[in-house]
């Protein structure tokens, strides 16, 4: 995952996520907001690069980021429960 600094309507995060059972999946989504004094960032729909990615993967909800100390959280939404944690590698 790779996070942007870039003005709300640019892309702003990259994900490439190997799935089992969806295969290789690269997203992009773009930013909506900021909040939280930097924070916490809003993106819109994470959309799979087709060229990139197999044919299982699908476009994804709205979603946000913070920071949560040397990590940050991705919340996706009930149906992920509490959303995945990423660290810094």
């Amino acid at each position: 995952m790779v996070i942007r600094r870039v003005p709300p309507g640019q892309s702003a995060v990259t994900l490439i996520a190997d799935v089992q059972g969806s295969g290789h999946c690269e997203y992009t989504a773009k930013l909506s907001s900021v909040a939280d004094g930097g924070n916490r960032i809003n993106v819109g729909t994470a959309v799979v690069d087709k060229a990139c990615s197999g044919a299982m993967c699908r476009d994804t909800d709205a979603s946000y980021f913070t920071v949560a100390g040397s990590g940050i959280l991705h919340d996706v939404g009930p149906a992920h429960a509490s959303g995945y944690r990423y660290n810094r590698a």
